[in-house]
């Protein structure tokens, strides 16, 4: 198979040995081969925003030294930069500049901060529990394991942009957590055999698909060697044709599982142990956490993932009066540990926990939605309430995880309901605690005029349901019908205006059910409700400029 593009870069000059072209580089006018090496030192920069830089700031596990915090800090100051918290708990320096990003960068690494290998085909930051070692549903301490596993990897030149494709991993030493992880290429699992706690190892997971079990177990002080195991044999074997289909993903379906595990094996110096009992509970999102050593644990929600630096301030301020650990979460928010008091002197941001959010348009060209601002006038009251988790994608690539949520939107934009207008498309279906199945595409296009009476109608037949969690009721009322009927379903109870309600009985009894309203559309040829779906749609939402 012919190698692509980046493969065919790669040959010639291998991204660990670049830097020393780094400061000869003219970044006003950066080739593709440029921009692909940048991305390995975390400068990230697009051809059809050229002006624009952004950094990514690794922060193994979340956990943040307020030292560096602050460092970071007091650069984005003096550039006048702003400041987000991403989906994989680390940091974004954005308003950079061709004239600036290099300095800002080496003021960074000055500074013991690093952004090496943050982009592009590398392992990105490993994520766990934000209560990691300190939550008492905590069994094993990962963090060291953590730190271990990326002194294997980080600036090395044999793993430096020599992957394949990006690899997600996480690990999790916490039995009950608000925390999903099953979206990465590798998850530790934790897990029990005969009384031993250790993890159960999953593969092949992205945005758009669930880890798959290995059916293996890994003892604690065994990960990092397993970890080392699974990049040999990805990092040999792993597809390198199209960008598309370079994900461990795509190999796994290609060779499948058993196949994939014997090429681990073979890279693994440690007794093979099969999967051990899968330990995964789920809370929810709370602003304060009881800790192990009777302190307590604070949630500060940002907005979306944006920190101004007024907040940021304040921040550093309040932990260092009360000596408090600083870490990041996964929901793109701060926790800080160790307080003595269940109070946050600081206003927190409503739905903050149960929203994930991409950079949005005002980061991202990618982006067609300015995700943050538009997350703010969602129906935050009901989601909060319910305990329903959202991610929130400004384009298909899917960083805010759309696929792994409750409801997973995508911001884009249409012109099937007349002029060319903002609409969302709607995921629902996600059962991402325990990694059973990702959200499915129920809504191709729905205004954004209409969105909230869309979204507010799915969560009234949640609420009815009397499901506790709403992944149960994907599991026993949704999941269980065709795409298309629960499209049909959650329009003819906007085009119908009745209290209709799913019931736990055949989607045939359903449909019957629908015809026997004298209002609804109803035709003799009505392939998968196509024509039901046609016509309801376009009634609801033609013109919803």
């Amino acid at each position: 198979m012919k190698h692509n593009k980046i493969e065919q870069i790669k040959s010639i000059c291998i991204p660990y040995d670049f830097r020393e072209k780094l400061f000869s580089l003219d970044m006003e006018n950066l080739s593709e081969a440029d921009r692909f090496y940048l991305k390995n030192y975390g400068i990230y920069n697009i051809k059809v925003l050229p002006e624009k830089f952004m950094l990514r700031i690794r922060v193994a596990g979340g956990r943040i030294a307020r030292e560096k915090l602050a460092a970071i800090s007091t650069v984005a100051k003096v550039y006048g930069l702003e400041l987000l918290l991403t989906s994989r708990a680390q940091l974004e320096l954005h308003g950079l500049t061709a004239l600036n990003v290099l300095e800002v960068w080496q003021r960074l690494q000055k500074e013991k901060i690093t952004t090496l290998q943050t982009l592009t085909d590398n392992f990105r930051n490993i994520v766990t529990d934000p209560y990691d070692g300190a939550d008492r549903e905590n069994y094993v301490e990962v963090y060291p394991l953590i730190e271990q596993m990326q002194a294997l990897f980080l600036n090395k030149a044999e793993w430096m942009g020599m992957l394949p494709r990006k690899f997600n991993v996480a690990i999790c030493g916490t039995a009950v957590t608000s925390v999903h992880f099953f979206g990465n290429d590798l998850y530790f699992a934790l897990a029990k055999q005969k009384e031993v706690w250790g993890f159960n190892l999953y593969l092949g997971g992205k945005n758009s698909e669930v880890a798959q079990p290995s059916g293996l177990f890994v003892l604690p002080h065994e990960v990092p060697a397993m970890f080392e195991a699974v990049a040999k044999a990805y990092r040999t074997y792993g597809l390198r044709g199209s960008r598309a289909k370079t994900r461990l993903f795509y190999l796994l379906q290609e060779i499948g599982m058993e196949s994939f595990v014997k090429k681990v094996k073979h890279f693994y110096p440690h007794p093979v142990r099969e999967k051990g009992s899968v330990k995964i509970g789920k809370n929810s999102p709370s602003a304060v956490r009881e800790l192990k050593n009777d302190t307590f644990g604070l949630c500060y929600q940002t907005h979306f993932g944006k920190v101004d630096m007024m907040s940021l301030q304040a921040i550093l301020d309040y932990t260092q009066k009360n000596n408090l650990e600083i870490r990041l979460g996964t929901d793109q928010n701060f926790y800080f540990l160790g307080a003595k008091e269940r109070t946050l002197p600081f206003k927190s941001v409503q739905g903050a926990s149960h929203i994930t959010a991409c950079a949005g348009s005002d980061y991202c060209a990618l982006s067609l939605w300015n995700i943050k601002e538009e997350a703010a006038c969602l129906p935050l009251e009901k989601i909060v309430l319910y305990n329903i988790q959202l991610g929130f994608s400004g384009c298909l690539k899917g960083c805010g995880r759309h696929h792994h949520s409750d409801i997973g939107l995508v911001g884009l934009r249409t012109n099937l309901f007349g002029e060319t207008q903002k609409s969302a498309r709607i995921f629902l279906g996600g059962e991402y605690t325990q990694g059973k199945a990702t959200a499915r595409l129920l809504f191709y296009a729905v205004p954004l005029l209409h969105l909230n009476s869309l979204l507010e109608a799915i969560i009234e037949e949640f609420v009815a349901s009397g499901e506790k969690e709403f992944e149960s009721f994907s599991h026993h009322y949704l999941n269980v019908h065709s795409e298309n009927f629960i499209t049909l379903w959650f329009l003819a109870k906007l085009y119908l205006d009745e209290a209709i309600q799913l019931e736990q009985i055949s989607e045939e009894m359903l449909y019957a059910k629908l015809l026997k309203h004298q209002d609804f559309p109803a035709f003799e040829h009505n392939e998968n409700y196509q024509e039901s779906i046609k016509v309801m749609m376009h009634s609801l939402w033609d013109d919803a400029v």
